[in-house]
């Protein structure tokens, strides 16, 4: 392995700073438009029809995964900061202007565009990332993924806050704009082509795995790192639905057990270090998945008997179960990733990069099924979905923690769900 030529730690340490602002203004911009997400569903004409409003927010994922395709070809051509830059920039202008569309034809081709920017961004500022964590000689991307987390707690509330006053194309368009002038500033001090090819890690290429012979266990892990994710993505948007629809809450109203989700989520994800040396992580992760299961059931069945009460005491137990509940998320996607690590017969980001598609391919079918089950049984039977999905990651990280031997801790936030495959030169 060649060794790479060193710029200033105190150069990096800015550079550190700036990418942990790009992922928090991100999600700020990105999460604002959650409480307000019945509104878009009504604009589109879908309030009705809500497996189609599930299609095709599905399906607009693919554009992230054609990104893939590419991402590396211009990232070696143009740079990861002039990639970020781009990235970044694109997906804001688009957010502002969803509350605009009236067409959920039109609103499926620009989200699929926006995720095709997302996951160029996502791709290439991970890339830096590394680089940067390859000079402070230490894990960065910890830091990075809570920053992410940190924006969404931040946007819930004061979006939740913004939607009392503010109509809902005011409200993307003032956030939208916010977050691109931040942005420019960010990209501004992340590091320009020189440094980079300063910085770049050269690696000796690894063997290449067939698809088809892809151990049947990556596949599992796929399976299993949907369930414990796919709770969270309810969390954001059904069950804003749900909150608007069944419990007839206003959207300020709406964002407070959001709120408290991520709030926990945010706790939990800088703990994750903490908790691994503490216990196996994929028994925090079993006890994660049982816990977060019954935090979200019992938020919602006292959200049900409390309502004819008083709303506001059901809203306050429902965010105090979803506390929990966020909890036991939080750690699901470092354990999942932590176990991958063990699969001998394959290398690390080949397992990672295979699960990752196979938890998109799942992801697409699995908001359809949302949408069905909402219209054919309701938007309540339907959170009967992400519920069994947390006891069924549970289960899954159980049956892995008996046959994990070690824990790398590096690898706990290498590779967080906000980002993609780190970006490497191959030495031929």
């Amino acid at each position: 392995m060649a060794a790479a030529v060193k710029i200033s730690r105190e150069r990096a340490e800015r550079i550190n700073k700036a990418l942990i602002g790009t992922f928090f203004t991100q999600a700020m911009v990105t999460m604002a438009i959650v409480v307000r997400i019945p509104e878009i569903i009504d604009n589109l004409g879908l309030s009705k029809n809500l497996a189609i409003w599930g299609t095709i927010t599905g399906l607009s994922g693919i554009g992230s995964m054609l990104a893939l395709v590419f991402a590396h070809r211009l990232v070696l051509r143009f740079g990861t900061t002039r990639v970020v830059r781009y990235g970044t920039l694109a997906a804001t202008l688009i957010q502002g202007v969803l509350p605009l569309i009236g067409n959920y034809w039109f609103y499926f081709g620009i989200t699929f565009v926006q995720a095709i920017f997302f996951s160029l961004y996502n791709n290439a500022a991970n890339g830096q990332a590394l680089m940067v964590q390859k000079r402070l000689k230490r894990v960065v991307l910890g830091s990075i993924h809570g920053a992410w987390s940190l924006g969404v707690g931040v946007a819930s509330i004061l979006s939740g806050i913004l939607a009392s006053f503010l109509p809902l194309a005011w409200h993307m368009g003032i956030i939208a704009a916010v977050g691109f002038v931040t942005h420019l500033i960010l990209n501004s001090q992340l590091m320009n082509r020189d440094e980079e090819k300063l910085s770049q890690i050269k690696v000796k290429a690894e063997k290449k795995i067939s698809w088809i012979k892809t151990p049947g266990i990556i596949w599992l892990l796929a399976l299993g790192l949907f369930l414990g994710i796919w709770p969270e993505l309810v969390m954001g948007d059904w069950m804003s639905l749900y909150s608007k629809n069944v419990m007839h809450l206003t959207p300020s109203l709406i964002a407070i057990p959001f709120s408290a989700f991520a709030l926990a989520m945010i706790i939990g994800r800088f703990a994750t270090g903490w908790v691994s040396s503490k216990m196996h992580i994929n028994r925090a992760g079993m006890f994660g998945g049982y816990f977060g299961g019954v935090g979200m059931l019992l938020g919602l069945l006292a959200s049900h008997f409390l309502l004819p009460i008083n709303q506001l005491l059901a809203v306050a137990v429902q965010a105090f179960f979803f506390f929990i509940a966020g909890l036991g998320e939080s750690i699901m996607v470092p354990a999942f990733y932590s176990a991958a690590s063990h699969v001998r017969s394959i290398p690390p980001t080949q397992a990672l990069a295979r699960m990752g598609m196979g938890n998109s391919l799942i992801f697409i079918l699995a908001k359809g099924v949302m949408g069905s089950l909402a219209d054919n049984f309701g938007l309540t039977m339907a959170m009967l979905f992400p519920i069994l999905a947390f006891f069924g990651s549970g289960y899954m990280q159980g049956l892995i923690g008996k046959k994990a031997t070690k824990l790398e801790a590096q690898n706990l936030e290498n590779y967080p769900p906000t980002g993609t495959i780190p970006i490497v030169t191959v030495k031929n």
